[in-house]
């Protein structure tokens, strides 16, 4: 009976022993697959992400060339209105500046 026992005891310890082996390695692969889905699913959002922020850049970068449009005509056109006022005063300031250099020279 104490052989008996004995052998029981051994017997429980090897498939102990034997299951320890399988979770170990189970844990092993289930850790590898955990690690590869979450490298999947970090490239996966990254690629995501990459693609919204290529397409807020591009909605942006349309928003900038309209309103640089914009001023550009805005600006131009403020310029020709300068240029127009400087254009019809143009005489009266030539001739103020020429009869100021004629009344210093006298």
């Amino acid at each position: 009976m104490i052989k008996e026992a004995i052998e029981a005891i051994c017997q429980a310890e090897e498939q102990a022993e034997l299951l320890c082996r399988v979770a170990a390695e189970r844990a092993a692969e289930m850790r590898a697959e955990t690690e590869r889905e979450g490298t999947a699913l970090c490239d996966k959002v990254a690629d995501n992400a990459k693609r919204e922020c290529d397409f807020e850049l591009s909605v942006v970068t349309a928003k900038a060339q309209r309103i640089n449009a914009r001023k550009k005509k805005e600006i131009e056109a403020e310029t020709a209105a300068m240029a127009e006022r400087a254009r019809t005063h143009m005489q009266a300031a030539v001739a103020k500046i020429v009869w100021g250099i004629v009344e210093k020279c006298q």
